[in-house]
């Protein structure tokens, strides 16, 4: 949001503020390569510390956020500093979802979770995960890359069931079985657990105590405008209009937060170009790179390009015979120029998608 306010020439002060003692980074690899060992600290940083004194952004970190003083335009912070503003814009994010009676559990969202988990990783520790989303699978493959026993325990019919489908739900299912994690379905009571992954919730108090409109995550307007006059939200805290899917989304994933809040950032400088991408999003699971296009909306009908469960192979979800999202296995170029079809707003035939031989760049020509 700040890069996107400078790049819309906003030459004013800018203040970002955090609750967290980090300078702000990127929270996909938690569950991937910083648990595995491969992405250190250092590279998950965002910016260095430099460039932040580049876009002359002032940081105040480590520093909660009581009050966003609407009406007096100057927020109140944890240490009772409060700082002026004539523009915000909130990006709080999410919260994992709290399951009862696992208070003792380890939920990933933040930086000292996933020190704290990789710790116990890095012991051998047997790992017990509840629910079998994109960070429990993600965390299991880890933790069998480790030599950890590892127990997923999901209360649905599959893994990824409602992204995905029940078929590429069983292939998911069968990945990890092969790879010896001791995955349980359909379990209603799960026992106690190291980790619970079962979603999350937008961080919206502070907006709701500011009387801004909620609805399952700040209401904004393609532009990122809240129900308060200068008051922008971006990111996955967040449901906004997408002139593409013509509704409101609400997305959990980084890529989206990210470019999303740099338009944001640069409709609050005045420069008024609605966010318009497909959202998109990767998992890494073993030997397996998963890609995904689309904004999770419901679909009547799927296509598989390739043999399923026989890599590379991509799946596509389609609506009353429009292409609304594509998940790819190995096979990022198909997803990509997928994406570009959906955004270009071009029809493509079920039997153009299932054939592998068909250039899906030809749609665009």
């Amino acid at each position: 949001m700040a890069a996107g306010l400078r790049d819309g020439r906003f030459d004013g002060g800018i203040t970002l503020i955090g609750s967290e003692p980090e300078l702000p980074y990127e929270r996909p690899h938690l569950s991937k390569g910083y648990l595995l060992g491969t992405i250190t600290r250092d590279k998950l940083r965002l910016r260095p510390a430099e460039q932040y004194r580049q876009l002359e952004v002032d940081l105040e970190i480590g520093d909660r956020v009581l009050d966003l003083g609407v009406e007096e335009r100057r927020v109140l912070l944890e240490s009772g500093k409060t700082i002026g503003w004539d523009l915000m814009c909130i990006a709080t994010g999410s919260d994992a979802r709290k399951l009862a009676g696992f208070d003792r559990a380890l939920y990933l969202r933040e930086l000292r979770s996933a020190d704290r988990l990789r710790a116990l990783l890095d012991r051998g520790s047997r790992l017990d995960i509840v629910g079998a989303g994109f960070i429990g699978c993600e965390v299991a493959a880890v933790a069998r890359q480790k030599g950890c026993e590892v127990r997923v325990h999901e209360a649905l019919a599959q893994p990824l069931l409602r992204v995905l489908g029940p078929e590429v739900g069983a292939y998911i299912a069968s990945l990890h079985r092969e790879h010896g994690v001791d995955l349980r379905l359909e379990v209603e009571s799960p026992p106690a657990a190291d980790l619970v992954a079962v979603g999350s919730v937008p961080r919206t108090q502070l907006a709701e105590r500011a009387g801004l409109a909620v609805d399952r995550g700040i209401v904004v307007d393609e532009l990122g405008r809240t129900s308060a006059e200068g008051v922008f939200a971006a990111g996955d805290v967040t449901r906004f209009f997408h002139p593409l899917f013509e509704t409101r989304i609400r997305v959990e994933h980084f890529q989206t937060a990210q470019r999303q809040g740099f338009i944001v950032g640069r409709a609050m400088a005045g420069k008024d170009e609605p966010y318009r991408e497909v959202p998109w999003f990767w998992s890494d699971q073993y030997e397996l790179n998963l890609q995904y296009a689309g904004a999770g909306l419901p679909w009547d009908e799927t296509v598989t390009r390739g043999a399923m469960g026989r890599l590379p192979f991509t799946v596509f979800y389609m609506q009353s015979g429009t292409l609304v999202a594509a998940a790819g296995f190995n096979d990022h170029h198909t997803v990509a120029r997928a994406r570009r079809v959906m955004e270009a707003r071009k029809m493509v035939s079920a039997q153009q998608l299932a054939d592998p031989n068909f250039d899906l760049r030809r749609v665009l020509a």
